[in-house]
């Protein structure tokens, strides 16, 4: 008699766990489709104005050894005056820059800038993935 009540209290901890776990995990799959929601939000109110604010990474551009990879903005509006840079940092600030100064972009677009050069010096890295990045995060 003892052995069955504990099996059967054991049974039904089981059970009682099992639906507190499989409720978790739907919080956390709720949780995840509103964080994809958002960032689709964001994007989709950004505005990036006249220019297109993507990077490419390139190796061996004039003046430059050929195993030496460097970044520059793809847009000619963007990248005007601008020389191309070891350094990705230099890039993705001077397109977040030129979204307010020439591309006339809305604070959606700029904000979205802001959050991918963020994500670029978290990342550290100086290489095709950071430009990969830079423009998913941009939605391009």
């Amino acid at each position: 008699m003892y052995a069955k009540t504990l099996l059967l209290a054991l049974f039904a901890a089981a059970t009682a766990s099992a639906a507190v776990v499989d409720i978790r995990q739907n919080n956390n799959n709720n949780n995840n489709n509103n964080n994809n929601n958002a960032a689709a939000a964001a994007n989709a109110a950004a505005d990036f104005g006249s220019c297109v604010p993507t990077m490419d990474f390139q190796l061996g551009r004039a003046g430059r050894k050929p195993d030496e990879g460097t970044f520059l903005p793809t847009d000619a509006v963007v990248a005007q005056g601008q020389q191309d840079a070891l350094n990705p940092n230099i890039i993705t600030n001077r397109i977040c820059d030129q979204l307010g100064n020439v591309c006339d972009a809305n604070d959606a677009a700029k904000a979205l800038c802001a959050d991918a050069q963020a994500l670029v010096q978290g990342l550290g890295t100086k290489d095709s993935t950071t430009a990969d990045a830079f423009n998913q995060a941009l939605g391009f």
